[in-house]
């Protein structure tokens, strides 16, 4: 039998270093106030109808149920999670929540085949304004930090970026969504092909062809400024950037950061900051995120909030790329031999041994003494009263 199309085995070894990064980045959100939550994998498709773009909805798994409903296997956290809490019964705000967890997406592109996908990821819910936003862009960077990548970078923007460079462009809503698509994909020839075809007056022109290519740091908004003079989208995005900038460099972290006045995401819900971070060795991001102020105005509350998401599998790739680790890095257990005339007193062994945290498996011998075989050795066990075991627990590197 063959795995489903896009599914994925998890071996040991892959399997050891996922729980260790999942349990580091756990810790580092409780640290920082936020507590777990758990959506549910399977919603129903109207969920997500109205927050996604026309291209993310043809990528959800959907189908009906028994009850004729269209449902679909959840294809990201956010909008899940801004639905729970919606739907909650008078939560205190601010809230601040993590989670972990599977999320399902056909390949958005035919050089890709993974359609399942692990997130960890954050939303700090009922704050609006450049601390918040700062705040979650932090823990973004001390989230890549903790999974082991040495060398990262998070490119920081605004979605009223875009948003002002459409106000100001003379084109068809279907033009303006290739230049959406073209920038999401720092497609040069594509912004170029739509500029020949539709010529732009200047300095339109040359800035957009410039725009997939444009990162720098903060004095790069003000390089551009005469945007300021025909969109007051531009402007809100210079204004929040340059706050949240002067906090993140009072945090001490943008030795990590980049404003990239071409980034845009995926989904049509960010309303404000932006972020996505990336490693050198793998070409799409580690993790994304940004604010998303008018998201739970799709349940009926009115509610800002911001949050990012990692993708497990694309940190795997590249710690896997710098050689943090290799396939087959698990860790050995060692292994206690015994006779069955001693089957009782071994397990009383193996039961201290593994609550002093070492990892055991147990096996049947044909010699009458118990042997522990260690990844650094072995020892014959002639005596097995207390003092004995304890000597053997007192051994450094057991």
């Amino acid at each position: 039998m063959e795995l489903v199309f896009g599914m994925k085995d998890v071996y040991p070894w892959e399997a050891k270093v996922r729980r260790s990064i999942e349990a580091r980045l756990r810790t580092l959100f409780e640290r920082w106030g936020y507590a777990e939550v758990e959506p549910p994998t399977l919603e129903y498709y109207a969920t997500f109808e109205k927050t996604m773009s026309e291209e993310m909805k043809e990528r959800i798994f959907k189908f009906l149920n028994r009850d004729g409903k269209l449902v679909c296997l959840r294809p990201e956290f956010t909008t899940s999670v801004a639905r729970m809490f919606a739907q909650g019964n008078a939560l205190p705000l601010p809230l601040r929540v993590y989670y972990s967890g599977k999320v399902f997406r056909y390949p958005s592109s035919p050089f890709r085949t993974e359609s399942e996908f692990t997130q960890i990821g954050l939303e700090h819910i009922g704050q609006s304004g450049p601390a918040q936003d700062a705040e979650v862009v932090t823990l973004a960077i001390l989230a890549l930090r903790e999974t082991g990548i040495r060398s990262f970078e998070v490119d920081i923007g605004h979605a009223s970026i875009f948003r002002g460079i459409l106000e100001v462009l003379p084109l068809e809503s279907e033009e303006k969504e290739e230049v959406r698509i073209a920038l999401k994909k720092r497609d040069f020839v594509a912004l170029q092909n739509l500029c020949s075809r539709k010529p732009l007056p200047l300095p339109l022109s040359p800035f957009l062809l410039q725009l997939p290519f444009l990162r720098g740091k903060k004095d790069l908004l003000e390089r551009f400024s005469f945007f300021s003079l025909e969109s007051e989208e531009w402007q809100r995005a210079v204004r929040d950037l340059s706050k949240t900038w002067e906090i993140l460099e009072d945090f001490g972290v943008t030795e990590h950061l980049s404003i990239n006045l071409g980034l845009v995401r995926d989904f049509d819900y960010y309303t404000g900051v932006v972020f996505e971070g990336f490693s050198p060795d793998v070409g799409y991001p580690l993790l994304a995120g940004g604010r998303y102020d008018e998201l739970f105005q799709v349940f009926g509350k009115d509610v800002p909030a911001c949050g990012f998401a990692l993708f497990l599998e694309r940190v795997l790739e590249a710690l896997q790329k710098e050689t943090s680790w290799q396939e087959g890095d698990s860790a050995t257990p060692s292994v206690l031999f015994y006779p069955p005339r001693l089957r009782k007193r071994a397990f009383e062994l193996a039961e201290k041994l593994r609550s002093r945290g070492i990892p055991l498996v147990m096996e049947e011998h044909e010699k009458e003494t118990i042997l522990l075989a260690t990844p650094r050795g072995s020892s014959t066990l002639e005596d097995l009263d207390e003092q004995a075991v304890e000597n053997l627990l007192r051994q450094e590197d057991v």
